[in-house]
């Protein structure tokens, strides 16, 4: 890309990354990676609460003025692939834990312990990456100093 300012849509892409719903975003492809949370959300927000796809994806943060209302067609067809799974929204795996409680809104008992068990193991693993910082540093630091 080069100096070129970015296009509309890859602005509204980069915007949307600041959203704890999404895990990582491809500009060149522009496109979105939601986390596992984000898809039973929506999930719980097509089905529960009845909304339709552009209201849910919207209620989640992203904006379809900017982002186009397909995304949010194709994020809604998604969630509700996923949720035909048996005990989608109360099973640990279908949550990958990085997205805070605040943000999952309603959820019942059992899906409250399936997000608290994955959000259990994302924050040990978040530990455990932030314990390695300062040796990934040191070596960062003392393979400069060679060259």
């Amino acid at each position: 890309m080069g100096n070129q300012p970015y296009t509309a849509i890859e602005q509204a892409i980069i915007e949307a990354g600041d959203n704890d719903f999404v895990e990582d975003l491809d500009l060149e492809s522009k496109k979105l990676h939601y986390s596992k949370d984000f898809y039973v959300a929506m999930y719980k927000l097509l089905e529960e609460e009845e909304m339709s796809p552009i209201e849910a994806y919207e209620s989640l943060g992203f904006d379809t003025k900017k982002l186009g209302k397909n995304r949010a067609y194709r994020a809604a067809k998604q969630a509700r692939k996923l949720g035909k799974k048996k005990g989608y929204t109360i099973d640990p795996s279908s949550y990958d834990g990085s997205v805070p409680r605040d943000k999952m809104g309603e959820m019942t008992p059992e899906e409250e312990l399936a997000y608290q068990q994955a959000r259990i193991i994302y924050l040990e693993k978040f530990i455990e990456f932030q314990k390695k910082i300062p040796s990934l540093l040191e070596a960062i630091h003392t393979s400069s100093k060679k060259k």
